[in-house]
């Protein structure tokens, strides 16, 4: 059975704080398992206007491989998996409008791995929205699906537990990276409170639905 998870994190610092945060938090003393992180392609895209009358969006499009250090527990069966590494996706679209519509600017990231899917395979979906004059923080919605394809169901499932509570273990880690990225390259921002603790809600729909 696929597993799930779906959260709501608030972060008390500028959306563009946090954007750019996200592509240089790399390497951070929370990501030690990061080995590599590679730009293979990047590009502007321009879409269609947010609101009606509104000038067409200026979209940054991004994709970027990362060098994972990982590995299956000592209960799994030698060989299944031949190399401790892994190589991962991430896609991500920035919205670089002025924001002066009053419709919130979005940051969006996709990733999944390319090696061992048939082990575990796990997909992930964030997206960074910029608060409001009202509600300043800049939210974070983060969804993951974690899913294996090994024939025997009852190592299938545990292979699936284990890759959804290693996955938590890194979001948490994750989430300090950020501030610590958020910090390194805009230290006039003040240090606000943590990030609000999430929220699990119903599992999450992925990149199609976004």
């Amino acid at each position: 059975m696929v597993q799930t998870v779906a959260r709501d994190t608030s972060y008390a610092y500028p959306w563009t704080a946090c954007v750019q945060a996200f592509f240089r938090r790399y390497p951070n003393p929370q990501a030690l398992h990061v080995l590599t992180v590679d730009v293979v392609d990047r590009h502007l895209e321009i879409r269609p206007p947010r609101t009606a009358g509104g000038a067409p969006t200026p979209v940054l499009c991004t994709s970027r491989l990362l060098l994972k250090r990982g590995s299956l527990p000592k209960w799994a069966p030698a060989g299944i998996i031949k190399k401790s590494t892994s190589w991962v996706l991430e896609e991500s679209e920035v919205d670089l409008s002025p924001g002066e519509d009053g419709a919130p600017r979005t940051m969006a990231i996709w990733t999944r791995n390319l090696d061992h899917t048939a082990v575990l395979a796990i997909t992930e979906s964030l997206r960074f929205t910029e608060g409001t004059s009202v509600d300043p923080p800049t939210h974070c919605h983060t969804a993951a699906h974690v899913r294996s394809d090994v024939s025997f169901r009852l190592l299938r499932g545990r292979i699936e537990k284990f890759g959804l509570k290693r996955y938590l273990a890194h979001w948490a880690s994750s989430q300090q990276g950020l501030v610590w990225a958020i910090h390194q390259i805009a230290p006039e921002i003040s240090r606000g409170p943590a990030p609000v603790l999430p929220m699990a809600v119903a599992p999450p729909a992925m990149r199609s639905a976004s």
